[in-house]
Order: structure tokens, then sequence, then C-alpha cells
């Protein structure tokens, strides 16, 4: 008797993909990001970088929390906001990845899709294990995706987060 149920492929079906890219790609290729205490990345479009950072609060104010954090060289000042949820929206990660591309996917629903699925790994991985109310105060080495528009902080989602 065949099996004629269908099969959930990396390219049809976004959590196989995440689980897929996450441990072998994604977090090696974030490791290799640019050092923003060395030189903040540009306005625009999305890249992967590392750091470290004092976080100065955890702001709740929004459903996409976030930690205000101060990046070295430290000076008293947030420099930088790293996104803690409960909600993550957008597509900073899967765009700064550099190798996540349309083409590899059915269709555009299923990449957006993908976004999704990599800020709700964020979530559940990264962001779950953390007491976020004991940060403030303590130094971060973080790794993720950063992203900046206009005046605005720049903000981070995190694929990894350790406190030093």
């Amino acid at each position: 008797i065949e099996d004629d149920a269908p099969t959930s492929t990396p390219a049809s079906d976004p959590k196989v993909f995440v689980e897929s890219i996450w441990e072998n790609q994604l977090l090696p290729a974030a490791a290799g990001g640019a050092d923003v205490g060395d030189e903040r990345p540009a306005v625009g479009a999305p890249t992967l970088v590392t750091g470290r950072a004092l976080v100065i609060r955890h702001d709740t104010s929004s459903r996409s929390g976030r930690l205000l954090v101060d990046l070295e060289p430290v000076d008293g000042e947030a420099d930088a906001a790293i996104l803690t949820g409960p909600v993550i929206l957008g597509t900073a990660l899967r765009d700064a990845a550099g190798f996540i591309a349309f083409t590899d996917f059915t269709n555009q629903l299923v990449f957006a899709d993908v976004a999704n699925e990599l800020n709700q790994r964020v979530l559940d991985t990264v962001i779950a294990p953390l007491d976020l109310t004991s940060l403030p105060g303590k130094k971060l080495l973080f790794r993720g995706a950063w992203l900046q528009s206009g005046g605005e902080m720049a903000e981070i989602v995190p694929v990894s987060l350790e406190v030093e």
C-alpha cells in the first residue's frame, strides 16, 4: 500500500525549513556577524551582528517588549533595543541571514511564514529561558539581526543571548 499523504519539505513548510537551518546555518552566520562594538551598521537593510551590551531596562510598554541596551563601549545611554516579545514582528532575521531566498519556496506566503517561524523560534528558544526582569544592570553577549530605520533606535532580533 502506497502512502499518498503529502510530505513536508523545507520549500513548503516553514517550521521544517527553520528547523533545518537554525543550528547549522543561522547560528554560525550570526556568530560571524559584524561586531557592533567596532562599528554600527548602516541605516537600512538588516544585517547580522554580534556584540556586548549593558542592559539599561526592560521595556514592556508594548507587546513587542524590548531590552534597552547600552552597547560597548558603555556610556550610560541606550543605543539599541533587543526585541523580547511576546510579539516579534517583521522580517529582519530572515532578510539578514543572507542565504534565505524567495526562490527557495513554493510561494510568497510560505516565504512570509518563514520570517514568522524564525521570530517564533527566537521567542521559544532564546527569550523563554531568560528571566527578563533580572537583566537590568547585567551585561549580555548577543548575536542577531540588526535593523535601524531612519532616526529610530536600532532593533536587534536575537538568535543568542548570554548573560555574562
